[in-house]
């Protein structure tokens, strides 16, 4: 009886050490269902998401070729543009310079016209004062025709009578006026 006792003892130990072990393995089971389903349930969100990054990749490198072709296509505009403002820089350089010859030679001719004027007007006031002093000596009656004879042409003309008188006038009723002779103007000095 010892022996079926010790037997009873052994197998209800190897029995409860067997349902542990049944129970162990089965929460073991449960925890790697769960493991598994967990890693499952990763894998499928890690692909959704590499799979939104994969999307976003490409969309990127389209945009990324847009963007390159843009900037091409821009750098060629930016090219010719630079050679056009070349172009212009260099016309608008050489208007600027002719601007400032043109300017330069009007200023010169101002110059040259106020001088012309100067000159004019000094020339004029001189002529003016010459004309005047002929004017004056015009008018005046030289004594020397008082003894001149009427009648002869030099005379006349030297006198500045144009005809003879028809009848003798006193000379207080006469009056003379001035000849008119053509007047020579003399270069100034």
């Amino acid at each position: 009886m010892r022996s079926q006792a010790l037997m009873l003892t052994v197998l209800v130990v190897c029995s409860l050490g067997l349902a542990g072990y049944v129970h162990h393995k089965r929460k073991e089971e449960v925890k790697l269902a769960k493991h598994a389903s967990f890693q499952n349930v990763k894998h499928r969100v890690t692909s959704d998401v590499l799979r939104e990054y994969m999307t976003h990749v490409v969309e990127s490198n389209s945009l990324l070729d847009k963007t390159k072709k843009q900037i091409a296509d821009l750098t060629a505009e930016v090219k010719q543009a630079q050679e056009a403002s070349d172009a212009k820089r260099g016309l608008v350089e050489t208007c600027t310079g002719d601007l400032k010859r043109i300017t330069d030679e009007i200023a010169g001719m101002d110059t040259e016209k106020n001088n012309s004027d100067e000159e004019f007007k000094k020339k004029k006031a001189n002529l003016q004062e010459q004309i005047g002093n002929l004017k004056k000596e015009v008018e005046q009656h030289s004594k020397v025709c008082d003894y001149i004879k009427k009648d002869s042409p030099e005379g006349r003309k030297l006198c500045g009578l144009e005809a003879l008188p028809q009848q003798p006038v006193a000379k207080e009723d006469k009056k003379e006026e001035p000849p008119k002779e053509d007047k020579k103007e003399e270069p100034p000095k």
